[in-house]
């Protein structure tokens, strides 16, 4: 009988285990997942951290760096297939570049895999502004989320999201996340989320992340909220787990 009783207790034991295991994997999006691969391959070492440029490059006609910012798409990249082959081949395979300066830009060819580049693609394109907003509404959601910062944690077009120590999941998930639906299961709650910086329903899990959720309910009237909470929605419904 102690035999059967170990043996049950056991059991249970370890599916227990497992099911914490699951529940606390991460399952980070494709631009999060480009970021942690523009930082394990050196990206940053050159455009800067985070890729926002800054690095000085002796002899270089634009005397730095581009970074991934501004109008470095413009300048350097003459079509999206290009991205690619920056990250291949140090350069664009049929067009020559003209850079006299010291640093070059190294290629990755027998390096990357093709998981990793196409998620390094993924960030850049998020990163060089280049994810149209094809909705007027949805656009100006995007621009309310922008200028209440919620890009900062959320990641850019809240594509993304960063490290938050002693969270669920060890970071902030991005709108396009995998957790989304478990985090959000309605309007209601995504309007509580905006409005209270929490949700009642996991009240007791979200005190102990160290990062917390701001309240935006005296900066936020409810017609910036609905418009929020419509661009999330876009979001997820033409980018979200698409990556």
């Amino acid at each position: 009988m102690k035999r059967i009783f170990f043996v049950s207790s056991l059991f249970i034991i370890i599916f227990i285990i497992i099911g914490i295991y699951i529940i606390k994997k991460p399952t980070y999006s494709a631009v999060y997942r480009g970021r942690l691969i523009a930082f394990k391959y050196g990206c940053f070492n050159c455009h800067g951290f985070e890729g926002i440029g800054g690095i000085k490059n002796p002899n270089y006609k634009y005397e730095e760096v581009p970074s991934f910012k501004g109008q470095t798409y413009m300048m350097f990249i003459k079509n999206p297939s290009e991205i690619e082959e920056w990250i291949l081949y140090g350069k664009p395979r049929n067009r020559k570049v003209d850079n006299k300066g010291l640093i070059k830009m190294p290629a990755y060819e027998n390096i990357i895999s093709q998981k990793e580049l196409n998620d390094l693609i993924i960030y850049l394109k998020v990163i060089m502004d280049l994810i149209e907003i094809n909705d007027s509404i949805a656009k100006r959601g995007y621009e309310i989320a922008e200028n209440m910062g919620c890009f900062g944690c959320h990641g850019p077009y809240g594509l993304g999201g960063m490290p938050n120590p002693r969270s669920l999941k060890g970071y902030i998930p991005g709108w396009d996340d995998k957790e989304f639906n478990r985090l959000v299961l309605n309007d209601k709650e995504m309007r509580e989320w905006i409005k209270e910086g929490k949700i009642k329903r996991l009240e007791f899990i979200l005190k102990f992340q160290t990062i917390k959720m701001p309240s935006y309910k005296e900066v936020l009237n409810e017609q910036q909220i609905d418009t929020i909470i419509y661009y999330i929605k876009y979001l997820r419904s033409n980018y979200a787990l698409k990556f």
